[in-house]
C-alpha cells in the first residue's frame, strides 16, 4: 500500500505536488484542531492558517507558537515544517526507493525536473543526498544551539526540544520560533546569529550547491580537481552580493532609527535581517518599527528569495541573475547571453519573464484584495503580501489582526507562493509543441 501510494505520488509531478501539499495541510489542520494541541480552543481558520504556514515554511502566525500551542501542537508544527522543507515529492520518492524499487522513466522525468538533475539515473542519489544532508545539518545545528543555550534553560528536555525546533525551522527557512518575540533577545549574541544565519543560508542555497560543496570537499582529500558548476557559481555570488547589499542598506537606513542598539548589535542586526528577509521569517528587531525605505528593501529581498532546489521561496536568485544579464545584453545589443564563458539557452529567459510576471500579478491581486478587506496601512499590507507569497514570514505586526477573509487570502498566498515557482519550472521544462501551421509574421510597435 505504501509502495503503491509513493509510486503514484511521483508519476505526475505537477498535479501530485499540489494535491500532496493540500493533503498534508489538511491533516495538519485536523491535528492542530485537536483539544490537546492548544491550551485554548483554536478556530478552524487559525488552524488552517498555521498548518499552511508551517507546511509552506513561511512562518506567519496568528497565534503564538510557544505559548498558545502545547508540546503536541508544537511537534505537529515541527513535523509540518520538516515535510514542507524536504518537499512532499522528495519524501515520497525516498520512501519508494526505501523498498528497493526502481523509479521508472516517467516518474524519473518528473523528479529530474524537480531536483534539477540532468539525467534520470542521478535522481536516486540526489534524493538520498537531500534527506541525509538535511538531517545531518539540522542535527549539527541543534547540537550547537543546545551547547549555547544551556545557560538559559533549566530543563534538559526543554533545551533539547527548543534546539531541535529552531534548527529545523532555520534550515527549512520557516522562521517559526518558540520565543514570543522571535530572536530579539539574542540580537547581540554573535554565536547564535552565526549559527542561525548559516542554517538559513545552507537551506536557502539549495541541494545542487550543497552537492557541489560535497564534491569539493571529497576532491580536496583525494587531491583531485573539480570545478564549480555554473549554477553554483551564480547562486553563491548572487547570494553573497544580496546579503552584503541588504546589510549595507539596512545599516544606512536604520542607524538613526535604531539608535538604542550598540554598534555590535547594529552590525549583527543588519546582516541577520538581510539574510533572513530573503528566505526565513526570524527577526532580531521589531519589523513594525522599521522605516519605510527599509520595509521597501526587505520587500525586494522577499521578492527575490533563495535558490532553486532549496527551502526558500521568491522568484529565486537565479531569476534575478538572468534578468540582470538580459538587461545588460539588451543595452550591449548582443543576441547571445553568456556568463563565465558559458552561453545560456534563450528559453530560460522566457521562463523567468513568465515567472516574474505571474508572481507580481498574483501579488498585485492579493494586495488589492487585502487593501479592501483590511483597510490598513498601504505599506504594511504590501509588506505582508510579499512576505506571504515569498514564504518568508516577516511581519509588521498585522498578521494576528487580520479578518477571517484576510487570513484566508494570506493562506492562499502562502500556498501559491510555495508551489508557483516550482510549478512554472516544471511546465517550462517540458518540450514546446511546435505548430503544424506557421503563420506569417507581422511587426508591432514597442515603446
Amino acid at each position: 500500500m505504501a509502495k503503491t501510494f509513493s509510486q503514484f505520488l511521483i508519476q505526475k509531478p505537477l498535479t501530485t505536488l499540489v494535491l500532496s501539499f493540500l493533503i498534508i495541510i489538511l491533516i495538519g489542520t485536523i491535528l492542530l484542531k485537536l483539544p490537546w494541541s492548544t491550551f485554548q480552543d483554536i478556530s478552524f481558520i487559525n488552524a488552517l492558517f498555521t498548518a499552511t504556514s508551517a507546511t509552506c515554511v513561511t512562518g506567519l502566525i496568528v497565534q503564538d507558537t510557544g505559548s498558545d500551542f502545547t508540546l503536541f501542537g508544537q511537534i505537529v508544527i515541527l513535523l509540518l515544517i520538516q515535510l514542507g522543507g524536504l518537499g512532499i515529492m522528495t519524501g515520497a520518492a525516498f520512501v519508494y526507493l526505501f523498498f528497493k524499487k526502481g523509479i521508472g522513466i516517467k516518474a524519473g522525468s518528473g523528479l529530474k525536473t524537480i531536483l534539477g538533475e540532468e539525467y534520470i539515473t542521478e535522481v536516486r542519489s540526489a534524493i538520498k543526498f537531500i534527506v541525509k544532508t538535511t538531517l545531518l545539518i539540522e542535527a549539527i545545528g541543534a547540537i550547537l544551539l543546545f551547547i549555547w543555550w544551556r545557560s538559559i534553560f533549566l530543563e534538559t528536555s526543554q533545551l533539547t526540544f527548543y534546539s531541535i525546533f529552531h534548527s529545523v525551522s532555520a534550515f527549512c527557512n520557516a522562521g517559526f520560533s518558540l520565543f514570543r518575540n522571535s530572536l530579539e533577545n539574542f540580537r547581540g549574541d554573535i554565536a547564535l546569529n552565526v549559527v542561525i544565519s548559516l542554517l538559513i543560508i545552507l537551506g536557502g542555497i539549495g541541494s545542487l550547491v550543497l552537492r557541489d560543496f560535497q564534491k569539493k570537499i571529497t576532491s580536496f582529500f583525494k587531491k583531485e580537481k573539480t570545478r564549480w558548476t555554473l549554477h553554483s557559481k551564480l547562486v553563491l555570488i548572487s547570494t553573497l552580493c544580496l546579503i552584503f547589499l541588504g546589510a549595507s542598506l539596512f545599516y544606512v537606513f536604520e542607524r538613526e532609527n535604531l539608535d538604542f542598539l550598540t554598534g555590535k548589535e547594529m552590525v549583527l542586526t543588519s546582516f541577520f535581517q538581510s539574510i533572513t528577509a530573503r528566505t526565513a521569517g526570524f527577526n532580531t528587531v521589531n519589523i513594525g518599527k522599521l522605516t519605510s525605505p527599509t520595509l521597501l528593501l526587505l520587500t525586494f529581498l522577499m521578492f527575490i528569495g533563495g535558490a532553486p532546489a532549496g527551502t526558500a521561496g521568491g522568484i529565486k536568485v537565479i531569476s534575478l541573475v538572468l534578468i540582470f544579464l538580459s538587461i545588460i545584453s539588451f543595452f550591449k545589443r548582443k543576441e547571445e547571453i553568456s556568463i563565465f564563458g558559458r552561453s545560456l539557452p534563450k528559453i530560460y529567459f522566457r521562463n523567468v519573464f513568465i515567472l516574474a510576471s505571474v508572481y507580481l500579478l498574483f501579488c498585485l491581486v492579493i494586495f488589492s484584495l487585502l487593501l479592501y478587506t483590511e483597510k490598513g496601512e498601504f505599506e504594511k499590507i504590501l509588506f505582508e503580501t510579499f512576505s506571504a507569497v515569498g514564504t518568508v514570514g516577516l511581519t509588521t505586526g498585522i498578521t494576528s489582526q487580520l479578518s477571517n477573509t484576510g487570513k484566508i487570502l494570506i493562506t492562499i498566498s502562502m500556498f501559491v507562493g510555495r508551489l508557483l515557482p516550482l510549478s512554472l519550472a516544471i511546465l517550462g521544462s517540458r518540450e514546446i509543441i511546435k505548430a503544424k501551421i506557421a503563420f506569417p509574421e507581422e511587426k508591432i510597435i514597442l515603446g
